[in-house]
């Protein structure tokens, strides 16, 4: 069976057209290509291989527009920013981050901006949602940066330093290259 558009009202064809027309979003112009395709009668796989589209997609879209009409298929823009950060949740994050993981049960030794945000965010809700980026800032703002931490091995061996510096002697040394 195949899947087509619902006929357009006269009101929502001016409007398609316009979208066709001067739409400045890429996206709310290829959705109405793809109702426009499918209003020409053109099947889901040819709007699919005419626009680069997976057909599911062109699928999805025709459903919507045909219960929820072009209000459906418009671009809703960028979701609404989160709210502000009180300064008792700036103190709290960075009261947090400057104490070690362990205090709070963490098996890790140091905190990452991952960790922190999970910590904070998912696990104890102690932060309203914010961005790993928003931690950062907050971060940085109060003078807290995050250090790799180097580890390196050291010999419980109490002669270890003479047995190290005795090997420089041993080793075979290069002729030196003209």
């Amino acid at each position: 069976m195949c899947l087509y558009v619902r006929l357009l009202r006269v009101e929502e064809s001016q409007k398609l057209s316009r979208w066709l027309r001067q739409s400045k979003s890429a996206v709310q112009m290829r959705r109405a290509q793809v109702i426009a395709f499918s209003g020409q009668g053109m099947r889901v796989q040819q709007i699919a291989s005419q626009l680069g589209l997976h057909e599911e997609y062109v699928r999805q879209l025709i459903r919507q527009f045909n219960e929820e009409g072009l209000e459906g298929i418009a671009s809703k823009g960028w979701p609404p920013r989160a709210g502000k950060l009180t300064e008792e949740e700036r103190s709290i994050i960075v009261e947090i981050a400057t104490a070690p993981p362990q205090a709070f049960g963490r098996p890790f030794n140091q905190w990452s901006l991952r960790k922190l945000h999970r910590f904070l965010v998912l696990d104890k809700k102690m932060v309203s949602e914010v961005s790993y980026g928003t931690i950062r800032n907050v971060l940085k703002k109060a003078k807290v940066s995050f250090q790799r931490s180097r580890t390196w091995k050291r010999s419980n061996d109490p002669r270890y330093h003479a047995k190290k510096n005795a090997s420089l002697s041993s080793t075979r040394r290069r002729r030196p290259t003209a």
